[in-house]
């Protein structure tokens, strides 16, 4: 078996690959209005880009528990159609990921959106072939998916042994390299995320974060634009070939 030592670079999706272009905020301000409640302020909706809905309907707004999963399934039942007519590729987010599948290194996506919307939308925007694993999170309405994780360093902890296991389907992938991985996120949990699974995050300010909340919660750089991503990655991750014209 290969015991070389291999980088890796885990990437948020919404907010960080995918600009959701309201398909998330203006989806859950319409599914919370359906059901007699007044719609959360801009700001709060801002802050659902990131965790699980559930889990930002009980931290940013005061709507009792019992009404959450029918809100859910408001949301999700009209999500993906809005996602597929609204969002977007950040502008050399596709070239990125076609330069990453030139190096040697190891490339996953780590998301709080439930797995099966994940992998719907990799598919409509054609980025499966791009990488390694994917992880996302459970679905509350779907029981078949109660076993994911919910939470960021979850989600991360998924996407580390999808990694060790296709590393045993294929020894030529080599042993991931922590000093030389990296998460990409735009929010405070991808950084707390990586932080417990002692790998840094480079934050990305195009996404959801308000003010300093990357730097406050530890990102080891912050970045604004793809080219300054890049940059980072090949200093983090050893990627040096990434520096070069997109």
């Amino acid at each position: 078996m290969s015991t070389s030592r291999t980088p890796a670079v885990l990437f948020d999706l919404d907010g960080t690959l995918l600009d959701p272009a309201g398909a998330i905020t203006d989806g859950i301000s319409d599914a919370i209005a359906a059901h007699g409640f007044d719609r959360p302020e801009p700001d709060t909706l801002r802050k659902f880009v990131g965790p699980s809905t559930d889990e930002s309907l009980t931290a940013y707004t005061d709507i009792p528990p019992e009404f959450h999963r029918d809100i859910l399934a408001t949301y999700r039942g009209g999500y993906l159609e809005r996602a597929r007519k609204s969002s977007m590729l950040y502008p050399g987010v596709m070239d990125l990921l076609r330069d990453l599948a030139e190096l040697p290194v190891v490339v996953g996506l780590a998301t709080q959106k439930p797995l099966p919307t994940t992998e719907f939308l990799l598919r409509d925007f054609g980025l499966v072939e791009y990488f390694d694993v994917v992880s996302g999170s459970r679905d509350e309405l779907k029981p078949e998916t109660m076993d994911l994780p919910a939470d960021k360093a979850g989600v991360i902890d998924r996407a580390f042994r999808l990694i060790e296991d296709r590393a045993v389907r294929d020894p030529s992938l080599g042993v991931v390299d922590p000093e030389r991985t990296v998460m990409v996120g735009d929010r405070e949990y991808d950084v707390a995320g990586a932080l417990a699974h002692g790998i840094d995050c480079i934050g990305v300010s195009w996404g959801f974060a308000s003010g300093t909340e990357l730097a406050d919660a530890g990102a080891v750089s912050i970045v604004d634009d793809i080219m300054g991503l890049r940059t980072v990655m090949a200093r983090e991750a050893g990627l040096e070939d990434l520096i070069g014209p997109a």
